[in-house]
């Protein structure tokens, strides 16, 4: 399965290849800059990826359990609040 990748400025994708181990929010969900979004599992290391900016989950395109390749989109956000 090929999975969409994150090209806008709204959406998140996995940084490296793995698994997706956990996804840490809802759609809907506002969340704040930094806060943890889900968790990437490769070769028995986590990386916990955090929203670079305070927004509102939209959209989450892959769930739990799912095997990402670098690049594969994760979360679209809706409105951006704090935008810098």
């Amino acid at each position: 399965k090929i999975n969409p990748k994150a090209v806008e400025d709204n959406q998140i994708g996995a940084p490296l290849l793995g698994k997706l181990s956990a996804v840490l929010v809802e759609e809907g969900q506002q969340v704040n800059e930094k806060d943890a979004l889900f968790v990437i599992e490769a070769m028995k290391m986590e990386s916990t990826i955090t929203a670079p900016y305070a927004a509102v989950i939209s959209k989450i395109c892959l769930h739990e359990g799912e095997l990402v390749e670098q690049g594969d989109l994760i979360i679209e956000f809706d409105e951006v609040s704090a935008r810098k």
